[in-house]
């Protein structure tokens, strides 16, 4: 569970906050980091990457365990 709470706790501190100290919680929390990964296009690319693999991968498993069932 603490690699998913360090992820969430680094989403919602500063980039300065991050790379300045090593705190448990951030003291000043911000969204901007979400702001930034819905708003910015060069992350659309990383959002179809991770389409397109999940739903090739989900066509390869359903086609290799359909005949089995």
């Amino acid at each position: 569970l603490l690699p998913i709470y360090w992820l969430i706790n680094m989403s919602f501190k500063t980039n300065a906050e991050i790379v300045s100290s090593l705190t448990l919680y951030p003291h000043a929390p911000t969204l901007a980091n979400y702001r930034t990964i819905f708003s910015d296009p060069s992350w659309y690319s990383g959002y179809i990457n991770s389409i397109t693999y999940v739903v090739m991968n989900m066509v390869i498993s359903v086609a290799v365990a359909l005949p089995a069932a």
